[in-house]
C-alpha cells in the first residue's frame, strides 16, 4: 500500500512541478477523454449495489504556438471502494513475529483488494511537435508514453474535423470491465505507437498524410509480470487519404530488437458516407503476431458498422470480433469472442439534444455457449457542454434463472466528441 500511495504522491508531484511553467506560456487544461459510469446491481449477497469506474485523460497543452503536450491519466475500478480504501493501513509487526499461512493469504487478499480498488493519478503521454519544419511542409514530434491511435478514426477528428468516423461501440458503455477484466485496458483503434520515438509527417497534400514512426517500445505486462528482454524497437508507416465520400487510412508495421522475437502488425480503416442517409465504417487488421507462432482468425481486429438515417429514426449494425493479442498483451479469455449491436435510435443528440432507442446485445465466444450472453437495453441519451449523458436499464436475458439479477440499470457521461 505504501507503493501505491508514493506512486500517487510522484504522479502529484510531476502534476504540480509542471503545471507553473504551463500556465506561465498561456498553456491550456483540456480533457481529450472522460469516461465515469455507474452501475447499479444485485451482488452475489443478494442486495443492490451502485459501483462508479472513472476513467480521464488530463492534457496539459502548450497549444498550436509551442507545439507541446502532456498527458496524464486518472483511473479507478470503483471510486466507492477508492475513497474508503485512501485509509487503509497495514498495522506494522516486531521483527521476528511469525505469521501463520492464513494470517499471510489474508494480508495478501487485503493488499491485492486495496491495489485492485485505488484510484491512480499517473503519467500517460509526452509529445512535442514542431510544424513546418525549416519552413517545408513537414511535421516532427517526439513523444513519450502512449502515442498517437491507428485505426480508430481520431486522426480524421484532429486534421479534418471529421468527428462522425469513430465508433460509438467503445468505453465504459458497452465494455464496463475492460478487457480480461482490467479496465485501463480498453478498445481503442487496431494499434497504438507506446514507447520512446519519433513520427514524421509530410503535410504537402491536403487530403493525402504519410507518417512515419521510429520508437522503443514500453515494457509489456503479461502473465503477472513485465516482459521485457533486451530493447525492443519498432517503425511503422501509416497512411493517411480524406477524399470526399471516403476516408481511408492503412498501416504496417514492425518489432524487433536484441530479443530474437519479431512481431509484425497492419490494418485498415475505411469509412464511406453518402453525405445522406448511409454511412459504413470499417475496422479490420492483426494488432500483433508474432513470427513463427501459429497464424489464425484469432489474431484478427475487425469491427465493421453500417448505418442508416431516415429523418429523425436511425438504424446501426455493429459486429465486432476481439483479437487474441491487443497492445503487446496476450489475453486468452478474449480467443473467439465477438460481439453483434443492433441500436434503434429515434432523435438525434446534436440537432435535437435528445436521442433514445432500444439495442439488443449478442455476445458469442466459439466453443463456450456459457459465454453466450444476450442483453435488451432500452436508452436515453443527450449532449449538453460537450458531454454525452447516458442512461440505460440493460436487461441480461440469460440469467434468467435469478430473474433479480436480470436487471442492470448503468448511467454515466463521457466526452462527446
Amino acid at each position: 500500500m505504501k507503493d501505491i500511495r508514493l506512486r500517487n504522491i510522484r504522479s502529484l508531484g510531476l502534476f504540480l512541478l509542471v503545471f507553473p511553467f504551463f500556465s506561465l506560456f498561456g498553456a491550456e487544461i483540456t480533457v481529450p477523454r472522460l469516461e465515469l459510469a455507474t452501475r447499479g446491481r444485485v451482488n452475489n449477497d443478494g442486495d443492490f449495489a451502485l459501483a462508479t469506474s472513472a476513467i480521464a485523460d488530463i492534457a496539459l497543452d502548450g497549444g498550436y504556438k509551442f507545439g507541446v503536450r502532456l498527458g496524464l491519466s486518472f483511473t479507478a475500478a470503483d471510486l466507492g471502494k477508492a475513497f474508503a480504501y485512501r485509509d487503509f493501513r497495514f498495522l506494522p509487526l516486531p521483527p521476528g513475529t511469525a505469521v501463520s499461512d492464513l494470517e499471510y493469504n489474508s494480508l495478501t487478499d487485503q493488499m491485492n483488494s486495496a491495489m485492485d480498488n485505488s484510484a491512480f493519478l499517473a503519467f500517460r503521454s509526452a509529445k512535442a511537435t514542431a510544424r513546418d519544419l525549416f519552413g517545408l511542409p513537414m511535421e516532427l514530434s517526439y513523444f513519450i508514453g502512449h502515442g498517437d491511435t491507428f485505426g480508430s478514426g481520431e486522426e480524421f477528428a484532429a486534421r479534418y474535423g471529421l468527428f462522425q468516423i469513430p465508433t460509438d461501440f467503445t468505453g465504459f458503455y458497452y465494455f464496463p470491465d475492460g478487457i480480461g477484466g482490467d479496465i485501463n485496458r480498453r478498445y481503442e483503434g487496431i494499434y497504438q505507437a507506446r514507447g520512446t520515438g519519433f513520427s514524421f509527417a509530410l503535410t504537402r497534400w491536403n487530403r493525402f498524410v504519410p507518417l512515419f514512426y521510429a520508437y522503443q517500445n514500453l515494457a509489456a505486462f503479461e502473465d503477472g509480470t513485465y516482459s521485457f528482454t533486451g530493447n525492443r524497437f519498432s517503425g511503422d508507416l501509416r497512411l493517411l487519404f480524406n477524399g470526399n465520400a471516403l476516408s481511408v487510412e492503412a498501416f504496417g508495421g514492425v518489432t524487433g530488437g536484441r530479443d530474437p522475437r519479431i512481431q509484425f502488425r497492419g490494418g485498415l480503416l475505411a469509412f464511406f458516407s453518402s453525405g445522406a442517409n448511409t454511412d459504413l465504417l470499417l475496422e479490420a487488421g492483426i494488432p500483433g503476431w508474432e513470427k513463427g507462432s501459429e497464424f489464425g482468425a484469432d489474431h484478427l481486429y475487425f469491427l465493421i458498422e453500417p448505418r442508416l438515417r431516415f429523418g429523425i429514426m436511425a438504424f446501426h449494425l455493429t459486429f465486432f470480433y476481439h483479437p487474441l493479442v491487443y497492445q503487446g498483451v496476450r489475453t486468452n479469455d478474449e480467443r473467439g469472442r465477438a460481439d453483434i449491436n443492433f441500436k434503434i435510435i429515434a432523435g438525434d443528440p446534436v440537432s435535437t439534444g435528445i436521442q433514445g432507442g432500444i439495442e439488443n446485445t449478442l455476445g458469442v465466444k466459439v466453443d463456450d455457449y456459457d459465454a453466450l450472453s444476450v442483453r435488451f437495453s432500452p436508452f436515453v441519451s443527450f449532449i449538453s457542454n460537450g458531454l454525452q449523458w447516458n442512461v440505460k436499464l440493460r436487461i441480461n436475458v440469460m440469467d434468467h434463472s435469478t430473474p433479480y439479477r436480470m436487471f442492470e440499470v448503468f448511467a454515466g457521461i463521457r466526452t462527446a466528441y
